[in-house]
Parts: structure tokens; sequence; C-alpha cells
């Protein structure tokens, strides 16, 4: 602009003129597609806050244990499985009876089987004696989890069998989630 100190004063204006004429033009929204864009982006934007504030998310915990034995009354009705599970510390007070469990077994000739219950019954299975004497405390507990499965199905020749179940804690906006982990 002002590199030419031959260049007359008034020359030197109307160049700096037509440069800032031609930025204004550059940054106006002008063709209906462009509108379009900024219309559907605006569009995400206000969906994604509604979501946010007003969606939710569900949560779950996955823990693995062993099927074992039914009791006598678990035989009786033949909708329900015993597992003993090891729960970390810091999940076992957000597991409860009445929360929805998904039961996956692991793989027996090629295929996976997977049952779906409740859980009714939780109780904490005592540890032997030479491990609660440990210095520093267990990080994980022992559970018995009793789930009563959606539809009957053969369970006795189940136990013994390693399993992963992955039970539903419950549902929260996205909203709060993020603001709960960053706490």
């Amino acid at each position: 602009m002002f590199n030419n100190p031959l260049d007359s004063f008034h020359n030197t204006v109307a160049e700096a003129k037509e440069e800032r004429e031609q930025l204004d033009r550059l940054l106006t929204i002008s063709t209906p597609r462009e509108r379009l864009l900024v219309g559907v982006i605006a569009a995400l934007l206000v969906i994604l806050a509604v979501w946010l504030f007003f969606g939710t998310v569900s949560r779950s915990v996955a823990v693995n244990g062993v099927l074992v034995e039914p009791d006598a009354t678990s035989l009786a009705d033949n909708r329900s499985v015993q597992a003993v599970v090891w729960v970390s510390s810091g999940v076992a007070p957000r597991v409860g009876t009445g929360m929805r469990a998904l039961i996956e077994l692991h793989e027996t000739d090629g295929k996976a089987d997977a049952l779906d219950g409740k859980i009714v019954e939780i109780s904490i299975v005592p540890l032997p004696r030479r491990l609660t004497t440990l210095k520093s405390p267990a990080p994980m507990s022992v559970r018995r989890v009793v789930i009563s499965l959606d539809k009957s199905a053969d369970v006795a020749p189940l136990a013994g069998r390693e399993c992963r179940i992955v039970i539903e804690t419950g549902r929260q906006s996205p909203i709060a989630l993020l603001l709960a982990r960053q706490s």
C-alpha cells in the first residue's frame, strides 16, 4: 500500500479503500447455498444444546464372576441364577436390587450365550480371615448376586461357568454426566 514513494497520496488512499471494500464483500453471505449452510450449522448446534440438557444417557457397570449352584428355592422356579462376582469399592454402592442385568456367558463350543433378567438380591460374601488381616483395604469386595431371569432356562448345568454381568445403573442427562466426571 505505502511501498511506492513516488506514487501520489490520492492513488494510495484509493487503493486502500478498494482493499477494504473487497474485504467487506468477502465477509458477506450472499448465495442461498451459503445461507443454507449457516442455517444447518445453527440447527445442529441448537439440537446438540437441547440434547445436552434434556437427553439421557444409559449408564451401566460390567463385573466379572462365576455362576454358582442354585439353592433349593431357585431350583423350584427355574428362573433365577446366582453368581459370585468381584465388585470394586467404587461401583458397589451404585448397584442395587431391581436393576436390569445381562449375563454374558463365556463362549463354549464357539457360541456365546446371554441371559437377561433383574437383580433380586445382593449379599456380601465374607472373605477368608487371612485376606481380611491385610494392612491395606481391598479395593474389591465379593458379592453374591441373585438374578431373576425374564425367561425360564435350564440353569443347573451353568454352575461353575465364568460370566460377565452387565448391570444397568440408570439414566442421566449428558451435561450432568460431564459435570460429575469433572468433580
